[in-house]
């Protein structure tokens, strides 16, 4: 019986990965890069630019152009839990945008805001809502256009790991070339986001992975002081991600020194953990370089 193929593209620093799913199963993908003055931090600079890249992924992939899901970086993104009284679905809308001024330090006018019910108590309405960069996404839609592509759906790169770790409770790291990130999900929610860019070439994995144990001490401490009632269980697992934990050219840079993985491991009490997949992967597959587009491709069946 056919399966459907799907297509899902991150765009990570300067870097667009892909990866095609038929079925159930992972069948190939890539990864390629641009010049920094088109691509950084995983915003598009030149849309025309990354639209010729991401043509000519899909084309040596034989990936879907009509089931593609995207995932735009998480920096400079703003999230709250917040609770209004059960309205008509009709001033839903209008509500929340005049709650999210009040709440949100940025300007609505330039964010594109989403959000999502997550119960009703006490005749309240308790959502999680999410402001984004509206060029942020602009230019990405832009180079998808400019490819030929209209992507059926669009997340967001802390909502697609949290997706992959598929944990109630969970902490999610993750490490790459020019950024790093510390992400805590409560009831499959993600409560408090941290992105860090890393803009220095200079610094080695092993001094990347020191800086991300030291924001990973930072957030759990936070957290746990800002919900006193509600630690994080001991338990906890700390899911990794990210290219720099999966790159042994790195690692063998570092003369003795034990794995990037080992080394953040021993820097917080929390378990740290392999992310899984039930989807079907080939034999060395790069899950942690690729966790977001796997991410990704759970969502197709949301």
């Amino acid at each position: 019986m056919f399966k459907k193929k799907i297509t899902t593209l991150s765009f990570e620093g300067s870097e667009i990965r892909a990866l095609v799913l038929q079925g159930n199963k992972v069948t190939a993908w890539q990864s390629r890069s641009l010049p920094p003055e088109k691509m950084s931090q995983g915003f598009i600079h030149n849309p025309k630019a990354a639209a010729i890249v991401i043509k000519t992924i899909l084309k040596e992939l034989k990936g879907s152009r009509k089931n593609v899901i995207s995932a735009v970086p998480g920096s400079r993104s703003v999230h709250r839990i917040m609770r209004i009284p059960v309205i008509p679905e009709n001033m839903l809308e209008e509500t929340i945008e005049r709650k999210a001024r009040q709440e949100f330090a940025i300007p609505l006018e330039e964010s594109d805001l989403s959000w999502r019910i997550i119960s009703r108590q006490n005749n309240q309405l308790i959502l999680y809502v999410l402001a984004v960069p509206s060029n942020l996404i602009n230019q990405q839609v832009q180079a998808l256009k400019d490819a030929g592509i209209k992507p059926r759906v669009m997340d967001i790169k802390p909502l697609a790991l949290g997706r992959l770790a598929n944990q109630k409770t969970s902490i999610l790291v993750n490490l790459e070339s020019h950024s790093m990130g510390v992400i805590i999900t409560t009831n499959h929610i993600p409560m408090l986001i941290r992105t860090i860019p890393l803009d220095s070439g200079d610094l080695t994995g092993e001094a990347k992975t020191d800086l991300l144990s030291q924001e990973l001490a930072r957030t759990t401490k936070y957290y746990n002081e800002s919900h006193k009632k509600n630690r994080l269980p001991e338990d906890t697992p700390v899911f990794i991600s990210g290219a720099l934990f999966s790159n042994s050219g790195i690692e063998s840079r570092l003369e003795d020194a034990p794995g990037l993985i080992e080394r953040l491991g021993a820097r917080t009490p929390y378990p740290v953990k392999l992310p899984e997949s039930d989807l079907e992967l080939p034999d060395k597959f790069p899950l942690l370089k690729y966790a977001v587009n796997l991410g990704l491709a759970v969502k197709k069946s949301k």
